[in-house]
């Protein structure tokens, strides 16, 4: 999970966060203790649901990483004078002497005029950094792209789920519930805290996005004709 988190696109991974906090609820754990029981039938459909929306969010990714390479593209080779800086990015240092600054408790104070550049310097690139945070926290792009999507065309996300991966997605909950008769899906009764649901949840949205990703990668293999490989999860996925 940590793997996944430091590997996989920040919007995916807030995108996750945000849906798995919009199904649970936003009550401080600390300080309210919830409870959420449900027969292991419910809970099997709401894990193959979560599952499901990674999956999805894989599908829609890659189809905004192919919409982005598509515009880089497009966009023309020779940038307009205008667009392109007037200067090579950082200074040459190439000054001497003294600055002299007002320190609010002990007054001016003299500083090399070198190192109050490289302070300078440090505090914009630092206002950069929060901008671009300002700007990812605003909204993220993933979501914004599912919310913009018609109805039809949402549904294709998950459409492309083959045989497959529904049947390794319910061997999957099945494992999870233990639950070996089908009689028992609507009286066996499951309970567990809000948050450790929410753990569940997120956890279950990350095997969905990988899922995808393996059946491409296998998709792949057959068009190209190379012999499968063992079933594992792509690089920074393991889950």
């Amino acid at each position: 999970m940590e793997l996944f988190v430091k590997r996989a696109p920040q919007q995916v991974v807030d995108a996750m966060r945000q849906t798995v906090t919009n199904m649970i609820g936003t009550l401080p754990p600390q300080f309210f203790a919830v409870t959420i029981t449900t027969v292991a039938e419910n809970l099997a459909q709401l894990m193959y649901s979560v599952m499901m929306t990674g999956y999805m969010f894989r599908n829609a990714q890659y189809r905004l990483e192919l919409q982005e390479s598509l515009e880089q593209v497009a966009l023309p080779e020779m940038q307009d004078k205008k667009d392109m800086p007037d200067y090579a990015p950082g200074t040459q240092k190439n000054v001497s002497g003294e600055v002299l600054r007002w320190n609010n408790v002990s007054g001016p104070e003299r500083i090399d005029a070198k190192k109050y550049i490289e302070l300078l310097e440090a505090e914009i690139e630092e206002l950069n950094r929060q901008v671009v945070r300002q700007s990812s926290n605003a909204q993220n792009e993933l979501l914004e792209y599912l919310k913009s999507l018609e109805p039809r065309n949402l549904k294709e996300l998950t459409s492309t789920a083959g045989e497959d991966v529904v049947f390794a997605m319910n061997t999957f909950i099945k494992r999870l519930l233990a639950v070996a008769d089908p009689s028992q899906m609507k009286t066996s009764v499951s309970e567990t805290s809000a948050s450790e649901l929410a753990k569940l949840l997120y956890w279950l949205m990350v095997v969905g996005y990988s899922i995808r990703n393996i059946e491409v990668r296998y998709d792949m293999e057959r068009v190209l004709g190379t012999s499968p490989k063992l079933a594992e999860l792509p690089p920074g996925e393991n889950v």
